[in-house]
């Protein structure tokens, strides 16, 4: 009885460690997420946050229902953008996370990189960075259960948002620019050292300002998307 006692009680503390765990990771990625807002929104102002949300929200909106690319992932889907959107110092760039829930029988549910890039005084949205498959054993017991909102943000702190904030020499926090020269200038946006025929201006002319190189693989990105859906309905049409 004495063993079975001792068992009983390693079990009970294993639960109690394992829960005040999880219930510190949850406190800290709140703060933290609270942190990032509070600096995001103190750099564009409280109107230009909100805005630029509903766009990007309304943008995904559009290409779910015009089926295009990817986007036609969150038509079969339930999805959720986050509320957190981190902005550069310039105010020209942000990042959010774009989730979304499978059917009860899938085994995991996705999160995404979701960018935002404003290009001549209007702000364009899409996909990069990559994407990550949610295995739902390795968050809850119960695999049939989508996971909710409260832990893709979690996940988002853990994951598309983090180093988003940097401390100074002094202790300060400050925003991380080279966070977004990642995110935005990284492996698979393209060379602007190297640029190659597609890359250049009007296939043709180098650019030689680096945003400018970067905004041109942005738009030509979207406009892609819409060009290639043009095609597909001329050709069902034919």
């Amino acid at each position: 009885m004495l063993e079975l006692g001792t068992k009983v009680s390693a079990v009970m503390l294993l639960l109690c460690l394992l829960f005040s765990c999880k219930e510190n990771k949850h406190k800290e990625a709140i703060r933290k997420r609270s942190l990032y807002k509070q600096y995001s929104m103190k750099q564009v102002g409280a109107k230009e946050y909100e805005y630029v949300w509903n766009a990007a929200r309304d943008s995904i909106q559009l290409w779910a229902d015009n089926r295009l690319g990817f986007y036609s992932l969150y038509v079969d889907n339930k999805w959720y953008l986050d509320s957190l959107v981190c902005f550069n110092r310039e105010m020209d760039r942000c990042m959010m996370a774009l989730s979304y829930q499978s059917d009860r029988w899938s085994p995991s549910d996705g999160m995404d990189y979701f960018h935002g890039a404003k290009v001549k005084g209007k702000w364009y949205f899409f996909f990069g960075s990559g994407h990550y498959v949610l295995p739902r054993d390795y968050y809850q017991s119960d695999v049939r259960v989508p996971l909710n909102i409260e832990q893709f943000n979690e996940i988002a702190v853990d994951n598309i948002f983090k180093g988003y904030l940097k401390k100074d020499k002094d202790g300060v926090w400050q925003i991380n620019e080279a966070f977004f020269t990642y995110h935005f200038e990284g492996v698979g946006w393209g060379d602007f050292n190297k640029q190659s025929h597609k890359d250049t201006a009007a296939y043709g002319k180098r650019f030689t300002n680096k945003k400018e190189y970067y905004e041109s693989i942005y738009l030509r990105g979207l406009n892609d998307k819409w060009i290639k859906e043009e095609k597909k309905d001329n050709a069902l049409l034919h």
